[in-house]
């Protein structure tokens, strides 16, 4: 397995309502990234690796930890041939991820804040993007979006034979947008006062400024994350506004380190009157919301 992370969580075990599972295990198997959680000695336990194209090696692992776990809990859209195998031997339940995440969200939230998460859209930006609605006593999926970290990592593969995710999101962070974008004052005379200042600083069209030659890759990486946050943005944005919605709560592996993308769904939300919320290690919420389910 290719290990990416690997970190403990204390539970708190005063000022906190959580059932705390036994002998569990949960398994968030997307297509990227695989995440895993389980709990041991009053710890939550989190590893994340990049998901193998052969299950073997994980198979491998859940294997060596017989006697440990009893209970596995699979989810995630790469987690059907390896329930299947476990399945025939132990206890392991498959479940559907959409609603998982929300669940994986509550208990990330009830941790990191010690009260129960309000009403709440849940978007979950792994490759693709999952909306969630949290209601009163229930999650409900709403739809999502092809746009993610899928999309990311295949047009920097292809423009610049990147596959590395942390080593584009280092680039990112030294890249300036506007130097590849088109924004709304780059079409309309300073003096035209039909566009207020406010507008002039939105973008009119991503990466209609690109020039091949002379583009740089941090500002052109910095314009691909921007496009799917913009866009993801307003989405959400709109969503909790037919919802009556005022708590964004983003999450996901693209998230991760990701101060581009965290910064534009900010900037969007507080301009929509919105609170918008990450929370630590949310990544993690499939594989938490498998382990709690």
């Amino acid at each position: 397995m290719k290990l990416i992370e690997q970190k403990s969580i204390d539970i708190p075990t005063e000022n906190i309502d959580l059932k705390i599972p036994s002998d569990t295990i949960g398994i968030d198997m997307g297509q990227t990234l695989t995440k895993i959680a389980y709990i041991k000695e009053n710890q939550l336990n989190l590893i994340l690796i990049s998901t193998p194209s052969d299950d073997t090696t994980i198979k491998d692992w859940l294997k060596s930890k017989i006697g440990i776990f009893k209970k596995y809990n699979f989810t995630g859209g790469r987690a059907f041939n390896i329930y299947k195998d476990f399945s025939q031997n132990f206890e392991a339940n498959l479940i559907k991820e959409f609603e998982i995440n929300g669940k994986g969200i509550e208990i990330l939230f009830l941790l990191n804040k010690k009260q129960s998460l309000s009403r709440s859209l849940i978007i979950s930006i792994g490759t693709g993007t999952s909306i969630t609605l949290k209601k009163e006593n229930n999650v409900k999926h709403l739809g999502g979006s092809a746009l993610g970290g899928g999309l990311f990592m295949g047009l920097i593969k292809f423009f610049y034979n990147i596959d590395d995710y942390q080593e584009a999101i280092k680039l990112s962070k030294f890249g300036n947008r506007y130097n590849v974008d088109l924004k709304v004052s780059d079409i309309y005379d300073p003096e035209d006062n039909r566009v207020d200042y406010i507008f002039r600083e939105f973008t009119a069209a991503s990466l209609a400024k690109l020039e091949k030659k002379s583009a740089l890759k941090e500002d052109v990486i910095n314009s691909i994350i921007c496009l799917i946050g913009e866009n993801l943005g307003i989405i959400t944005n709109l969503i909790a506004d037919n919802n009556n919605i005022k708590n964004l709560v983003f999450s996901g592996g693209f998230l991760k380190n990701n101060k581009v993308l965290r910064n534009i769904l900010l900037t969007l939300c507080q301009f929509n009157k919105k609170k918008a919320i990450f929370l630590k290690n949310s990544e993690f919420c499939g594989a938490i919301g498998a382990l709690f389910n």
